[in-house]
């Protein structure tokens, strides 16, 4: 149970909620929904006691699961810890299953007092693992990732190997696998297939405990949830219903608040015109005109809030200048990470003004491919090739090039020469303008991501390598998005799991990982993104 009293939340300097009064309990089931930094992950970290409140206070009682919207790596228990361990840990039992394991590595080898006590350790760990419901708990464990689409190799692969997506997947396994009696998730189909995404959706509509979950994936907010906290101009607005209600409720009751806001400038007005009326004549007139006029300031001091109308995003990539007809192409290249080969042999081969789609199953290699096309990491084997006047602009679904401690403009500086006053309209495009001396890192997962495809735009790149560039956009932005890669006339590759936004765009090949064997593309494929 969660109940926050006067709360006040406040990021970068700048007020997001104010005054507001909540409660959470078992059973409820809440989406927080809004526009890209209105306030809904710092809401929710503020919630789950990650950060203090600027005013009033959070109360708590219970086990509560907090998944962010951050793929970063998490602090391990131990350097080397594998996924299994670390969705284990949340209970204590990776770790007591790591020190079963040394216990008996000992008991194999040393002299015979050092056995005796590795016999002794491992007796004592067995016994508290068992308590803990160990050997029954890693099966159940096995269970919750296999759910969210972790693969069993994976399960023993070490979490700091992982790519972004993998660990976002085990980090929410390991939420979904504690004993929680509340649960605050921040996208949590981030980086799931279908499959997954359907399973996730029946586990929250089924959970007994306290649900509030910040998501853009809209059937996900229909089908598992039963009230709604919209960010309104005014500030949080509780809804009854799903999110589909919420959209019809939320119409309905702006369309009041005009008409309300309508019915008050019209008396107002009245108002107004009396007073000068009898302004200036007898005094009965000036007594009646002074007290109409304390009532008409009273009535402006109370008019209806209606808030302005929400202005969108503005995308639009400059036409870069021609490359060469290959811009980019990378032969015979492989990647491991230790033990982990993510593939080996993959040859890429790009044209000008080409679309290509890089697919596959989560864990094929897709984002590492990328890294290797952009130059962030450098291929075990192969080579890769930029061809004649290329400017390569990288997008990374982790948003790697943010910086927390700089500003959003500086951010601009850092990739563009241009004036101030350019950047800071490419800026206002992204609806970031008030942000422009902000720490990047306070901005949400949604503004981050708008900060990067503005840098996009400053770097007046002709070859855009984009990675899960849709995650943590509101549905305006990504429409934005969508229409401005079809107007570019550079050349695009691109990571994305969103099969509606790759219809739309229409790729003109695919490349399917681990192999790296190329296909043109058609309708065909787009099972393959959903699952992907």
């Amino acid at each position: 149970m969660i109940i926050a009293k006067g709360l006040a939340v406040e990021a970068g300097g700048r007020a997001l909620v104010a005054a507001v009064d909540l409660a959470l309990y078992p059973g409820d089931k809440v989406g927080l929904v809004g526009r890209n930094g209105a306030g809904k992950t710092t809401l929710l970290r503020t919630l789950a006691g990650l950060r203090p409140p600027a005013a009033g206070s959070v109360a708590s009682s219970g086990v509560i699961g907090y998944l962010s919207q951050e793929a970063a790596l998490p602090e391990l228990e131990h350097p080397a810890a594998t996924a299994l361990e670390r969705i284990l840990s949340v209970r204590r039992i990776g770790l007591l299953q790591r020190q079963m394991e040394e216990a008996r590595r000992r008991m194999e080898s040393g002299s015979a007092v050092e056995r005796d006590r590795a016999i002794r350790r491992f007796a004592r760990l067995e016994a508290e693992f068992e308590v803990a419901g160990g050997y029954r708990a890693e099966a159940e464990a096995r269970r919750f990732a296999a759910a969210v689409g972790i693969g069993r190799e994976e399960m023993s692969q070490p979490v700091a190997t992982m790519s972004g997506g993998q660990r976002r997947r085990v980090e929410l396994a390991r939420v979904l696998f504690a004993e929680t009696d509340a649960l605050l998730l921040d996208e949590p189909t981030n980086h799931l297939d279908l499959d997954a995404k359907g399973w996730l959706v029946d586990f929250l509509a089924g959970y007994a405990g306290g649900l509030m979950v910040v998501s853009h994936d809209l059937p996900l907010l229909d089908a598992a949830i039963t009230s709604v906290l919209g960010f309104e101009d005014s500030g949080l607005e509780a809804y009854r219903g799903n999110y589909s209600h919420y959209l019809e409720e939320g119409e309905r009751r702006r369309e009041q608040r005009r008409r309300q806001r309508r019915h008050q400038e019209e008396q107002l007005a009245q108002m107004e015109a009396t007073i000068r009326r009898f302004k200036g004549k007898t005094e009965k007139m000036a007594r009646k005109a002074t007290t109409m006029e304390t009532r008409a300031d009273r009535l402006r001091s109370n008019l209806v809030e209606v808030g302005a109308r929400r202005r969108g995003v503005k995308l639009r990539f400059p036409q870069p200048e021609p490359s060469g007809r290959v811009p980019l192409e990378g032969r015979g290249l492989a990647k491991a990470y230790g033990d982990n080969v993510v593939f080996v042999d993959v040859n890429v081969h790009l044209e000008r003004g080409e679309r290509l789609l890089l697919l596959g199953l989560n864990g094929t290699g897709k984002t590492t491919l990328l890294r290797l096309l952009a130059g962030v990491e450098a291929p075990d084997l192969g080579t890769v090739t930029h061809g004649h006047r290329v400017a390569v602009g990288y997008y990374a679904q982790e948003h790697e090039g943010i910086v927390p401690e700089a500003t959003v403009l500086e951010h601009l500086q850092a990739v563009s020469a241009e004036p101030e006053r350019v950047l800071r309209g490419i800026l206002g495009h992204f609806l970031l303008a008030d942000r422009i001396d902000q720490p990047a890192g306070t901005l949400s997962g949604g503004e981050k991501t708008k900060l990067a495809l503005a840098q996009l735009v400053a770097g007046r790149h002709n070859v855009l390598l984009l990675d899960e560039p849709t995650n943590n956009l509101d549905p305006q932005a990504k429409e934005a998005l969508l229409a401005a890669l079809r107007s570019y006339r550079g050349t695009v590759a691109l990571v994305s799991h969103d099969s509606a936004f790759v219809a739309a765009l229409a790729p003109d090949r695919a490349v399917l990982m681990p192999e790296g064997e190329a296909a043109y593309f058609d309708d065909s494929l787009l099972d393959l993104v959903a699952l992907a």
